[in-house]
């Protein structure tokens, strides 16, 4: 039996597959990942005002920081199980697509790459020199270096 989780998990991807959000690296060319500066502080900045609104009732960046038993988390061990390997497109993807859950607003992809970039602030990933775009977001998410 499949579960729900990997359903919306492969229908996620398929989705930002088909709206160009993940794609494979050009031949030859060093894949980026979420270690690599792939966004700017500027940028992770303009996402903290609308997670505080959006966002942080329901998600948190530690275990200890969690609300409700049903939280999900955005950092920690879990945020590393779900995410570790997996592109920033789908990420992006899963933010714009289902977020907020309870259908009290909306997410737009703009939005979504500038709340990616506080997620990943939050998570102790370098900021770099270059604002996380579309095409940015093929990078995938890797443990953060200490």
């Amino acid at each position: 039996m499949v579960s729900k989780t990997s359903l919306l998990a492969g229908a996620t991807f398929a989705l930002a597959a088909a709206i160009g959000l993940c794609s494979a690296p050009a031949q030859g060319a060093a894949q980026k990942s979420s270690n690599d500066g792939v966004y700017t502080k500027v940028q992770a900045e303009r996402a903290k005002a609308q997670f505080a609104k959006m966002c942080a009732e329901c998600h948190a960046f530690t275990i200890a920081a969690k609300k409700k038993p049903a939280d999900v988390l955005l950092g920690d061990a879990p945020f590393m199980k779900t995410w570790n390997g997996r592109t920033l497109g789908e990420l992006v993807t899963t933010i714009v697509m289902t977020m907020p859950n309870d259908g009290s607003g909306e997410v737009t992809e703009a939005e979504g790459l500038d709340l990616v970039a506080y997620i990943l602030e939050q998570n102790g990933y370098p900021a770099g020199s270059t604002t996380l775009t579309k095409d940015g977001a093929a990078g995938v998410v890797l443990q953060p270096r200490k």
